[in-house]
């Protein structure tokens, strides 16, 4: 199921593994949703991306939303498994 993007929620999701969020939507949408992922490297891992300047794709690093965004500012949603027991 999907919920509201929160520091919670990214706080969560970080202590199970997950480090990036990725998103079909684009950095342009109002309300992206987003998948969690756990990727060895991130940075290395974002580096590779093929991003054109029409299909900019919206990423989120958990660590980086956590240490630099503002709750108000996180938008969009994220897919949860239904057994993940949240204490939110």
């Amino acid at each position: 199921m999907f919920v509201k993007l929160t520091h919670a929620v990214l706080r969560e999701l970080q202590s199970d593994g997950y480090n990036v969020l990725t998103s079909v939507n684009t950095v342009h949408d109002d309300n992206p949703t987003y998948m969690p992922e756990k990727v060895d490297d991130v940075w290395e891992w974002l580096e590779d991306l093929t991003v054109t300047p029409q299909s900019q794709p919206a990423i989120l690093v958990i660590e980086d939303a956590l240490n630099t965004m503002l709750e108000k500012d996180l938008i969009g949603a994220v897919w949860i498994e239904k057994h993940w027991k949240r204490s939110i």
